[in-house]
């Protein structure tokens, strides 16, 4: 990425101007108002920030720079639009070479694994393929193949691209003598980006573990920021109306050539906020079909978070016990699979009955684990018809009164946004909004720790408190240079929230106070957690000390002393 180029651009471009080209902007105050272009819009909800550079919709939570905007806009690259940008600006931009070289590398080894495929050699592959239902007739099209058993089969047939080439593309390891394979005896899947071409591997073994090799972080590929399965899913998502999101590579191919043709997969890792926005790139609605174990319930439930952070509407397929999509298609086909798509829930149903699993809710003790749960999901309600309809049923699993689970979901967040950008924020994106406009007292930048924060957050953070070490800014301008398009997305709602307090200095005194108090009782439930935990297992010294613990830090929290 261009650094002084880059950093010229962004202080020359006019991003009024620039989005003004698109949609009309008033003025409104200090900043510019307009009906956002990527979603129904009856009102303005898109703000623009001349004096911060930046730009966010309230309604649809897209948001970033300049160049941000006309990426999406204009559907173009990030290369595109800075090249763009730079030859209006009359900027000479040196754009780095060699990608077309690695993808021409990569399509090498998509020839190599598939041509393996077909050999004798390859008859193990091919029977496991067979045997998950995925015939020949689906292996080019989800360009599949073998890695044969050898050290060095792809560094022989591929050496002549150069040892450079195949190492920086993850396909080939170096080791005390010399360069080896990475894939070694596995089932080859293609990773592709979205418009299809090959940018990573993965590898499955017949036995034993590691059960996935898959490739590291290379030119062409980041962990965490692709989905699989979207270059061929992205016009179903469009006519469907919907995502539907898997763990797996096979649940991709299953579920597709079952007809389920917007399926994506997040590549069987825990769901990042950057691919929950790349979801929201394509539709505002997803529907999860995890597996249903423990393991599957718990990733939902995290998944949950993020995507609803990414402003999607959230349903969760519950899928028959014992089975992964995969597995439902192939014992009882694709109708059974998308009755069970289509009877999906609303996630604050699937929560409820989440929390009714998973608590002994007929107990205090399960009462209250309930309710501390289901608050770490209330600022992830926009809806108020949807918060109540929660609240009563929450009321009614735990045999309390409807207004006392109401007060007690509701106590800590109650600020709004005003008039068209109504929406409910919590004393987290408060004090998030403080933090990143650098009006925070030093006390609450005390022992600031990322993993306080929720997930979608905590880049933002992080990248706050690097830029801060290092003795930068951190302004909202420094933090827009070093953020990833959806972490600054996430950013510029925050940066751009408009409080209306009418005193700064006490309501700033009011968030910290918050949110300091929300992060004492996120430690002490896990503390409870742990405590727990050691209880079970028989370690009582340790659960004695744990909830000692607890029970000094709990009179830290008026509010928990109060219930």
């Amino acid at each position: 990425m261009p650094g002084p180029e880059l950093e010229e651009i962004k202080s020359r471009v006019d991003i009024v101007e620039l989005i003004g080209r698109y949609i009309a902007l008033k003025p409104s105050g200090q900043r510019f108002k307009g009906r956002c272009p990527f979603h129904p819009d009856d009102t303005p909800s898109l703000v623009v920030s001349p004096d911060k550079g930046l730009w966010h919709c309230f309604g649809c939570h897209a948001g970033g720079d300049a160049i941000g905007f006309l990426m999406k806009i204009e559907r173009l690259s990030f290369p595109e639009a800075l090249a763009r940008l730079a030859r209006e600006l009359g900027i000479e931009v040196r754009v780095g070479e060699g990608k077309g070289k690695l993808l021409q590398a990569n399509e090498q080894a998509v020839h190599y694994f598939a041509s393996e495929l077909r050999k004798p050699s390859g008859k193990k592959a091919r029977d496991y393929l067979l045997g998950r239902g995925i015939g020949e007739g689906l292996w080019t099209r989800y360009k599949l193949g073998y890695a044969p058993a050898g050290w060095d089969g792809l560094l022989c047939a591929l050496g002549r691209l150069g040892m450079d080439t195949l190492h920086s593309l993850g396909l080939v390891v170096s080791g005390e003598k010399g360069y080896y394979d990475r894939f070694r005896d596995r089932v080859m899947f293609t990773i592709g980006d979205d418009q299809g071409r090959p940018i990573a591997f993965a590898g499955r073994s017949f036995a034993g573990d590691p059960k996935y090799v898959n490739i590291p972080n290379t030119p062409l590929f980041t962990k965490g920021t692709v989905l699989y399965g979207l270059d061929l899913a992205r016009e179903a998502i469009r006519s469907s109306g919907r995502a539907v999101l898997v763990e797996g590579y096979t649940d991709v191919i299953s579920f597709q050539a079952a007809g389920i043709g917007e399926t994506v997969s997040s590549m069987g890792t825990a769901l990042t906020e950057a691919q929950a926005r790349l979801i929201a790139r394509h539709t505002d609605r997803v529907v999860i079909a995890y597996d249903r174990d423990v393991a599957g319930e718990a990733s939902t439930l995290r998944g949950l978070v993020i995507l609803r952070g990414a402003g999607l509407k959230v349903e969760v397929a519950v899928l028959p016990p014992g089975e992964d999509p995969d597995s439902l298609v192939r014992k009882h086909g694709a109708a059974a699979a998308k009755g069970v798509l289509d009877a999906a829930l609303p996630f604050h149903r699937f929560l409820i009955e989440s929390l009714a699993r998973r608590h002994d809710v007929a107990t205090a003790e399960g009462q209250e684990q309930a309710l501390a749960e289901a608050k770490a999901f209330w600022p992830e309600l926009r809806s108020i018809p949807l918060q109540h309809e929660l609240a009563r049923e929450l009321a009614r699993l735990l045999s309390l009164r409807e207004e006392e689970v109401w007060r007690y979901l509701h106590e800590e967040f109650h600020w709004t946004l005003p008039n068209e950008d109504r929406e409910r924020i919590g004393p987290e994106e408060l004090f998030l909004h403080f933090l990143v406009e650098g009006k925070l007292p030093g006390r609450a930048l005390e022992d600031l720790d990322v993993a306080d924060f929720r997930p979608e957050y905590r880049p933002i953070v992080a990248k706050w408190v690097e830029l801060r070490h290092g003795g930068r800014g951190p302004t909202t301008d420094e933090l827009a240079t070093e953020l990833t398009p959806d972490q600054l997305s996430m950013m510029t709602r925050l940066a751009l929230l408009d409080h209306h307090a009418p005193d700064e200095g006490q309501a700033i005194e009011d968030v910290v106070t918050k949110f300091l108090g929300l992060r004492l009782r996120r430690t002490l439930a896990e503390i409870e957690k742990r405590a727990r935990e050691a209880e079970a297992r028989g370690d009582v010294e340790e659960a004695r000390r744990l909830f000692a613990r607890h029970h000094a830090l709990k009179k830290q929290d008026p509010l928990l002393k109060r219930r």
